[in-house]
């Protein structure tokens, strides 16, 4: 079976989008990162700072290596790995009742609460990075196919991000917030 590159195309630049943007993220803040590995309470502590500090080039480098053809179907599988071990971390936290943390995918502008939307996000995601793995047609792209690519990955990267903000938790409402303040005039120190 093999598939016509524009739809491979497409989903090869959105991957890079996304793995780029959130390594760019990543690196920007070196600190937070190892805050969020540790969180995830998954792995030891001495292999925390070796996921930090390993985890943003590496995401970089699937980026880029899934928009060159000799190497896109080796990224993709990456790709698609550590998205399986990023959706099985999140299950995991999820099932564990412990929803309360940043996924860590774009650092503090994105802050997304766990939650079986993410899980399903990286398998759609993973999705995505399947198509990068099948044998392309060898169909040459013209101007036209060229735009549909670009501007079909644009529009797949920004509902990426419209439903990462339209799924996050909301903050109190006044009234949320009037009831925790009785609650915590009870407690020592409130």
């Amino acid at each position: 079976m093999s598939i016509d590159p524009v739809p491979q195309l497409t989903a090869a630049l959105a991957l890079a989008m996304v793995f780029g943007g959130g390594a760019a993220s990543k690196m920007s803040a070196w600190a937070e990162l190892e805050g969020v590995v540790r969180n995830f309470r998954i792995l030891p502590g001495t292999l925390v700072p070796l996921v930090q500090w390993t985890l943003p080039p590496v995401e970089l480098l699937l980026a880029v290596g899934v928009l060159v053809p000799a190497t896109r179907a080796v990224s993709a599988a990456g790709m698609a790995a550590l998205l399986a071990l990023f959706a099985g971390a999140i299950a995991l936290n999820v099932l564990r009742g412990r929803v309360d943390i940043d996924c860590g995918c774009f650092r503090s502008a994105l802050r997304q609460n766990l939650s079986w939307w993410l899980v399903l996000r990286n398998g759609l995601l993973m999705a995505l990075a399947a198509t990068c793995l099948l044998p392309g047609t060898g169909r040459e792209l013209g101007w036209a196919d060229t735009f549909v690519v670009v501007m079909a990955a644009c529009s797949l990267f920004a509902a990426y991000l419209c439903v990462g903000y339209v799924t996050l938790r909301r903050p109190p409402t006044y009234e949320q917030n009037y009831y925790r303040s009785l609650a915590d005039r009870g407690k020592p120190g409130g």
